[in-house]
């Protein structure tokens, strides 16, 4: 003997506003205003026109002078770069020929993100040879985030 399985009935929706056909007696509810939507997520973007930060630093030196040299090299612009986050940093680094400063760039770079985690952790960065400068030339654009507030979907 087999079990058979009937379908619930589907509920009727509720009405949303009274029927036509309710008494004279009822009152109206007073209609509400919408609450102001309020952020969800901050939305990012990334400036278009970078902060461009030049200067010389010896690529013999150790890691942790390198550091030293960048932070302060970098206090130069606090006021760029205070309570703001990059979205993306170039780095040009010169050391001679057959790639030295893409590996200059990339201690560079490891050296900001180190120093300055709040302002540099989650940049994006790109490490890049420049032919053209002296060694021990260092060239970055660092592009700022901006934010907006993501409100709450349509309810």
């Amino acid at each position: 003997m087999r079990d058979t399985v009937r379908p619930l009935p589907t509920p009727s929706p509720t009405p949303d506003r009274p029927s036509p056909r309710a008494s004279a007696s009822t009152k109206p509810r007073p209609s509400r205003k919408p609450a102001p939507s309020p952020c969800v997520s901050r939305l990012g973007d990334v400036q278009a026109k970078p902060i461009t930060i030049s200067f010389q630093l010896s690529p013999g030196m150790g890691d942790e002078a390198l550091a030293v040299q960048v932070r302060q090299e970098l206090l130069r612009h606090r006021d760029q770069l205070a309570g703001r986050h990059a979205g993306m940093v170039l780095t040009f680094g010169a050391d001679g020929g057959g790639g030295n400063g893409v590996r200059l760039a990339t201690r560079v770079n490891a050296a900001i993100r180190e120093t300055y985690p709040r302002i540099f952790g989650a940049a994006v960065t790109r490490n890049f040879h420049d032919l053209a400068a002296p060694p021990g030339s260092i060239s970055m654009e660092v592009y700022l985030m901006t934010y907006g507030c993501s409100p709450v979907s349509g309810s």
